[in-house]
């Protein structure tokens, strides 16, 4: 079973967007450009279509149905210590705050479509938080 949480449509400036804990500056860099995500203990960068070509959904699910959610990028687990996740395009300002159940290590799987330069992006905790 998947519940929606939160979503909306946010300017992805620089062709990415992040599902981070919202209390860190530990945010991953681009090795070579061509990844389809990069992760750091606390947060993981998206790569999205570039925002010339238009805004990009973002969802914020709770569940473990991974049906019809597109191509996995991502799959492991972030540190939210501030209990709090910011989803999102931060640079534009354009975010979700989504609050997770427990402070701690959560699971999180990352889902975009299409494939290549994506205009959705579907973030899914796992059941425990």
């Amino acid at each position: 079973m998947r519940e929606l949480i939160a979503e909306r449509d946010v300017l992805p400036l620089y062709g990415q967007v992040v599902a981070q804990d919202a209390g860190t500056a530990d945010i991953p860099d681009w090795q070579t450009g061509n990844e389809q995500a990069v992760a750091s203990e606390h947060a993981v960068l998206v790569a999205t279509r570039p925002d010339h070509k238009g805004k990009v959904h973002v969802q914020v699910l709770r569940g473990d149905d991974e049906d019809n959610l597109g191509s996995q990028v991502f799959d492991g687990e972030l540190s939210v210590v501030s209990g709090c996740m910011t989803v999102g395009s931060v640079l534009a300002g354009q975010v979700l705050e989504v609050s997770v159940r427990r402070p701690g290590y959560v699971p999180v799987k990352i889902f975009v479509d299409p494939p290549e330069l994506p205009e959705r992006v579907a973030v899914l905790l796992g059941d425990d938080h």
